[in-house]
């Protein structure tokens, strides 16, 4: 290959290489956890309010299957689609989650108890959710951080994402309550952490903000990020979570 055509097709290499940092970066996730609970005792950060919330099994829907189609689609379209806003989608990922791990290295926090009663598809959903996944690593809440991220950098590639973004991450930090992963102290923390780190990123480092958009995205594009995001979340899902 010479470099005048790998010059020419080095976006998809950055694109790869932009995902498995998030993958990578993610993967830290239950390390991390198995090491603050040997260094501190968890706590908890419930509420009155948290503990009023009931478990409702079907909303594990938006949970999973909206959540990781939602940030899945991110990946691809910011990787592969809309790449002027590759960089910072990157570095604010992986910022966030920085901050994040270093909170739970220091200050764990135990979720709600996990008790599912029923035998519904929902409910057997709700179960494997709470086999697979850890208790702690709860503050702040990176199912909401993830969510806001991802909503601001659609909303900052083009405004009229946010009329889907914001209400998807909005919906997605609810969720995480009613399927008993979190308590309202994590969405809370996950705000005030996740919206200043993307606005400093998106729009004040100099190395990734972009001041004016000059990408055109084709319909078919969008259509293969969403395909592409979908298919992802099914396969993802099905290893991590269902095997």
């Amino acid at each position: 290959m010479t470099a005048t055509s790998f010059k020419q097709y080095a976006w998809v290499l950055y694109g790869i290489v932009s995902i498995i940092i998030i993958f990578g970066v993610s993967m830290i996730y239950d390390v991390v956890a198995t090491i603050s609970v040997s260094l501190h005792t968890p706590v908890t950060l419930a509420t009155p309010v948290d503990l009023a919330i009931p478990l409702v099994p079907p909303v594990i829907i938006i949970y999973w299957y909206v959540f990781y189609s939602f940030i899945f689609f991110s990946y691809f379209y910011f990787a592969f689609v809309h790449r002027e806003y590759r960089n910072a989608m990157v570095l604010a990922y992986v910022l966030v989650n920085l901050v994040a791990y270093l909170i739970y290295l220091v200050f764990p926090v135990i979720g709600p108890d996990r008790l599912v009663t029923g035998t519904d598809f929902f409910s057997i959903q709700i179960q494997s959710l709470y086999t697979h996944d850890v208790q702690v690593n709860c503050f702040p809440s990176l199912h909401g951080s993830t969510s806001l991220l991802t909503a601001f950098a659609l909303w900052r590639a083009k405004k009229e994402y946010g009329y889907i973004s914001w209400p998807i991450a909005i919906a997605v930090m609810v969720s995480t309550l009613f399927v008993r992963q979190h308590w309202i102290a994590d969405q809370i923390a996950a705000t005030i952490i996740t919206l200043p780190i993307a606005y400093l990123v998106f729009n004040r480092f100099k190395y990734t903000r972009v001041l004016e958009s000059t990408t055109k995205v084709r319909r078919w594009q969008l259509v293969v990020s969403i395909v592409a995001a979908v298919l992802f979340m099914i396969f993802y899902l099905w290893v991590f979570y269902i095997l």
